[in-house]
């Protein structure tokens, strides 16, 4: 199956961050580099942010939320 791709607009709407946030976190190494599709031109694999997505949403031990719901 081929990869989707998704230009800086599509990764915003799934992503709650500016353009400079993601290109931070990016350069600390907490994003998914795009790809560059040519001279001025970069996107993500679709793949690369579904899997940082739910790594990030991944319900952690000891979460406060938890706790929350289960009092």
């Amino acid at each position: 199956m081929p990869q989707k791709f998704l230009r800086l607009p599509e990764v915003r709407s799934r992503v709650p961050y500016s353009r400079a946030t993601i290109y931070r976190l990016i350069s600390s190494g907490e994003f998914p580099r795009p790809y560059g599709l040519g001279a001025h031109a970069v996107a993500w694999r679709e793949s690369d942010i579904i899997a940082w997505i739910e790594k990030r949403t991944e319900r952690r031990p000891n979460d406060p939320a938890e706790h929350e719901q289960s009092s």
